[in-house]
């Protein structure tokens, strides 16, 4: 069952049962009230016969008992003259009274003629009793129980209907989301239309909620593409001269020694290349480390352990100036981005000169004596495979820093590039508080859509 016909029957239901208990209540009230005048009608005629008003014969056929029925009974419960046009015993209540001058009942009598409604009034030699048929007030009954049953089911149907209008417009933001995920799932496409967004209700909000969900899909699809793209053409550059060297290899087999250890010695520099290239692919792609959780950490411990090993990996002098800062972060990520900047520092420093580290303020920095970076290229440093034209012929794959600004916005900071005062260039990261704050520049990883 759709939500538009729920709605409809929930609101027709609400409306029958409302006017059905609406109608319960009216109905009782009005049975009380006819009641109530019968009554009163019964207690104006026995203030008659208590004052004699009758004379010598107690049931006139004209006068203060017109429209009512009445009968007199003995002591015994003998009924000695009646103008009911049926007789029916003496019940309980009533035979108390008799022969009993200031004992009253009133009573609901159920004869073959119908309902009566009997007052008992006892005197010396037995009771009066005065009697007013109910066919009237049971036919005023009748007809307001079929008005009920008629208005509940008037009420329920345009309950229904006004149900069925509201809930259509309603849903209506639901059926074009549905229809706009159904065209999603059929043709793959992200540009789909969900409908106007001048809405502020919270149909309003989900429907932008769902446009900025397939805005983020096709920016996610968008830029996974452009990986696979650039990855693919960076990957050329190595596996060409791969398949150069081997070509060379394969067709002078007579080659002096020097020759292939020169020509092994590139295959190896090259499989090293491709491998870093693949390894930083990966990791930008599939978001490593994304999933890991945050850990309180001494920052300039994690960055001394970083540089000491690269160090001592690469022979290059690190000279790092630190002071104790606590952060909370995701230790392998900080690692990583560490790494890509000493990595950086060192492939556009060819010099012997030491590599500076700062640590201050959960702010990590790295200065090399290099070229430096022209203000041209500063506002690019960052992005996927980006490499200045001066840059072109060095290793390396653009997508170090690219790795630390996604590490430094996942944890609520940023990367900064500059110029270092006296040559080369400072490039570094801040976090910022953990947990970090949701914001629309923060680039989640690259997933399959």
């Amino acid at each position: 069952m759709s939500l538009r016909w729920k709605i409809a029957l929930a609101m027709a239901a609400i409306a029958v049962v409302s006017t059905v208990a609406i109608g319960a209540v009216s109905y009782r009230s009005t049975r009380q009230q006819l009641l109530s005048e019968v009554d009163r009608s019964l207690l104006d005629v026995e203030s008659v016969f208590r004052q004699g008003q009758f004379g010598r014969d107690p049931l006139p056929e004209r006068g203060p008992l017109s429209g009512l029925d009445a009968r007199i009974v003995d002591s015994s419960g003998s009924v000695l003259e009646s103008t009911f046009p049926v007789d029916f015993p003496v019940d309980a209540a009533a035979a108390a009274t008799l022969g009993r001058r200031a004992a009253t009942t009133i009573d609901t009598v159920d004869t073959d003629d119908g309902a009566y409604r009997v007052r008992t009034v006892g005197f010396a030699r037995g009771a009066i009793q005065f009697g007013r048929s109910l066919a009237e007030t049971e036919r005023v009954l009748d007809g307001l129980r079929v008005r009920i049953v008629l208005w509940s089911l008037l009420v329920g149907g345009l309950a229904a209907a006004l149900g069925w209008w509201i809930s259509s417009a309603a849903t209506k933001p639901l059926r074009r989301l549905t229809e706009a995920a159904e065209q999603v799932e059929a043709t793959g496409r992200l540009d789909v239309e969900v409908g106007p967004d001048d809405r502020t209700d919270e149909a309003g909000r989900l429907t932008a909620a769902f446009r900025g969900m397939l805005a983020a899909l096709a920016r996610s699809k968008d830029e996974q593409r452009r990986l696979v793209q650039d990855a693919g053409h960076e990957l050329r550059t190595p596996l060409t001269s791969l398949r150069t060297n081997l070509d060379v290899l394969d067709r002078y087999p007579d080659l002096s020694d020097d020759d292939r250890r020169e020509i092994v010695r590139d295959l190896r520099a090259e499989v090293d290349e491709l491998t870093d290239l693949v390894d930083e692919v990966v990791t930008v792609a599939t978001g490593e480390s994304s999933d890991e959780p945050a850990v309180e950490l001494r920052l300039d411990e994690l960055v001394a352990d970083v540089a000491e090993r690269y160090g001592r990996r690469t022979g290059r002098t690190i000279e790092l100036s630190s002071r104790p800062t606590t952060v909370t972060a995701q230790r392998s990520a900080v690692q990583r981005a560490v790494s890509c900047l000493l990595d950086n520092a060192t492939k556009f420093d060819p010099s012997d000169e030491a590599i500076s580290v700062t640590v201050a303020e959960a702010t990590v920095t790295v200065a090399d004596r290099g070229p430096g970076i022209d203000s041209s290229d500063l506002p690019y440093v960052f992005e996927r495979f980006y490499r200045a034209d001066v840059d072109r012929t060095r290793p390396g794959s653009g997508l170090g820093l690219s790795i630390v600004d996604a590490v430094a916005r996942r944890h609520g900071g940023r990367a900064f590039a500059d110029q270092r005062v006296g040559g080369g260039a400072e490039v570094g990261f801040r976090l910022g508080p953990w947990p970090p704050p949701q914001t629309a520049d923060s680039h989640p990883p690259l997933t399959s859509v």
